[in-house]
């Protein structure tokens, strides 16, 4: 069975993406953000990144059995009031069209309900035969909290709530109170650790029973009518609600134009910091509401393993809260949690429907484009860049970061998600301290408050976190032992915690090399590790990227697969500088 999965539909969407499965095998994955380089890519199709699945599996559509959409958008545009095609054919024509995607026969098109989605891509790619499956997220067609169990490669749904009692979307209205705008709920969990909680209740609107929740202040009913979501309605009926209740103001912003930047963007009246007590409140009230549903699913399935998916998914804060819970005896958190993730949920859906064996995840999300040697190579000479070929890339990028240097990190298949995992990343030493304020502000671009994460060698992890459970999607956040604390004090955060990946030399060997020969220099298996890109752009994919966003930020180095690229003495962000 031949299945290319996709999320993403013109006009109406966001996070678009494509992946293939051949016979229950991820053969390829990428996010059309990456190449158009619009973040989050709202209201694209998903054109190249299908385009570059079908090439990587040398296919075409005449060669898929199934389109599998990780939406049921028939039904979506139906509730809500909106027109929808005559055919499967049309709609198929709307998404993939012919002039790009020639074919003789159109593959079958399917739309799979977009919680069954995301609860597929926790369940069938985890390698567990049975689990308790919970979904979160902003919102599906009906139902912005899924309760499900998976068993013996069926999945069964046990109940939902509404999109008015979206927690998403209570998260969401909360960080635009602050300040901190779209799509900040990351932003929020780390500003979070800063703050002092307080009505985990927010004046009533939230209510909590040992194993559920209550929301108050949006009909649970709600739905709207010529809008595909209820995401709208439902922020304002909780901003109208923190306005009237929270001793701060909403901390309003202005789109101005930024020389500096080049390009228009948002001030604050406020420094959003200063929203650190709401954001802790926030996210203990969120803590507290999921940890009930976890336990009541527990109880109800009789399960101890768990399986997360949906954009709340990515609250690492909360996995490792929930990863500690004594009810909780194995934990798996699809690292493609958001919609991005729903392409491959699709696609596994559609083929264990059809029989196929899922091969589960094994540690690694690259599935996305690489380049050889030989291709890099020209783009560096096209680009007139200077450049040395090392006998040994992890060997020469180590001696660049102990001595202080931030490199960017290009190596092999680009990964989906927004976690970097080794493949696109930017890495340094954890230690100093100063090194998070110097990625931050100086490279980044970004708050300071905002934390960082480690990439250790396993073998490193116990020293470090205390735990030798593998963690390899940097998706679970884990206390750090006091070695952990010394070594690495520029990922560790103010609530004493960070956010671990574990690298195995089995699954990734040569970002594992890199981290043992910066360990050969400092004592410690352990690098600092965030995505490559700049402010408000996707992580990087193609060398042309990596060089361009190497040339626009003040990094020391750029390692381009097996090439080395140094910024020159004297230039701006030349470690020691």
């Amino acid at each position: 069975m031949r299945v290319l999965g996709v999320n993403g539909w013109p006009g109406a969407s966001h996070d678009g993406a494509a992946c293939l499965v051949v016979d229950g095998d991820v053969v390829a994955l990428a996010e059309e953000e990456r190449f158009t380089r619009h973040k989050h890519a709202y209201g694209e199709a998903p054109l190249n990144a299908a385009a570059y699945c079908l090439a990587e599996g040398g296919l075409t559509l005449d060669d898929i059995d199934v389109v599998a959409h990780g939406w049921d958008l028939p039904t979506l545009f139906a509730d809500r009031g909106l027109d929808w095609f005559d055919s499967d054919a049309e709609a198929l024509e709307h998404l993939l069209p012919k002039a790009l995607f020639p074919r003789t026969r159109d593959p079958r098109l399917t739309f799979v309900g977009h919680h069954i989605a995301h609860a597929a891509s926790a369940y069938h790619l985890s390698g567990r035969d049975r689990g308790a499956i919970l979904v979160l997220d902003g919102q599906g067609e009906n139902e912005s909290t899924t309760l499900a169990v998976g068993i013996d490669g069926e999945i069964k749904t046990l109940r939902a709530h509404t999109p008015g009692w979206s927690l998403g979307y209570f998260y969401a209205a909360v960080c635009e109170y602050a300040g901190l705008g779209a799509d900040a709920a990351g932003k929020m969990m780390g500003l979070a650790s800063y703050g002092t909680p307080g009505d985990l209740t927010f004046g009533g609107a939230l209510g909590f029973t040992d194993e559920d929740f209550t929301v108050g202040v949006v009909p649970p009913g709600l739905r709207s009518t010529g809008s595909t979501d209820e995401e709208t309605a439902t922020i304002r009926y909780w901003l109208e609600h923190l306005e009237k209740t929270l001793p701060d103001a909403p901390n309003r912003g202005v789109r101005r134009f930024d020389p500096r930047a080049g390009r228009y963007g948002t001030v604050t009246d406020r420094d959003p910091f200063e929203y650190r007590d709401i954001a802790a409140t926030a996210q203990a009230a969120l803590e507290r509401a999921v940890m009930g549903l976890v336990r009541g699913l527990l109880r109800e399935t009789g399960e101890t393993t768990l399986l997360i998916a949906g954009g709340v998914g990515f609250n690492a804060t909360l996995n490792g809260k929930i990863m500690r819970m004594p009810e909780v005896q194995d934990l798996f958190v699809q690292p493609l949690a958001g919609d991005q993730g729903v392409s491959l949920g699709a696609a596994v859906w559609v083929a264990a429907q059809e029989g196929d064996r899922i091969r589960p995840m094994n540690g690694s999300v690259a599935w996305g484009p690489q380049w050889s040697p030989d291709e890099i190579r020209r783009v560096l000479d096209a680009s007139g860049t200077a450049y040395t070929e090392p006998a040994d890339i992890a060997a020469a990028t180590a001696e660049v970061l102990a001595a202080g240097g931030v490199a960017g990190w290009f190596q092999g298949r680009a990964e989906g998600g927004p976690r970097a995992l080794g493949h696109r990343s930017m890495v340094a030493v954890p230690d100093p301290e100063s090194t998070r304020d110097r990625v931050n502000v100086r490279i980044k671009d970004r708050e300071a408050w905002r934390p960082f994460a480690p990439s250790m060698q396993e073998e490193a992890a116990e020293a470090l976190i205390g735990t030798a459970t593998p963690l390899p999607y940097m998706i679970v956040t884990t206390p750090v032992t006091e070695a952990g604390a010394a070594a690495m004090p520029a990922v560790v955060h103010s609530d004493r915690t960070t956010r671990p990946q574990t690298v195995s030399a089995a699954v990734d060997p040569l970002y594992h090399r890199l981290i043992g020969e910066v360990g050969g220099h400092t004592g410690t298996a352990v690098i600092m590790n965030t995505s490559f890109n700049g402010r408000d752009e996707p992580v990087v994919c193609t060398p042309r990227d990596a060089l361009a966003t190497f040339h626009r930020l003040p990094l020391d180095a750029l390692a381009l697969g097996p090439f080395l690229v140094r910024r020159p003495a004297g230039f701006p962000g030349e470690a020691g500088a």
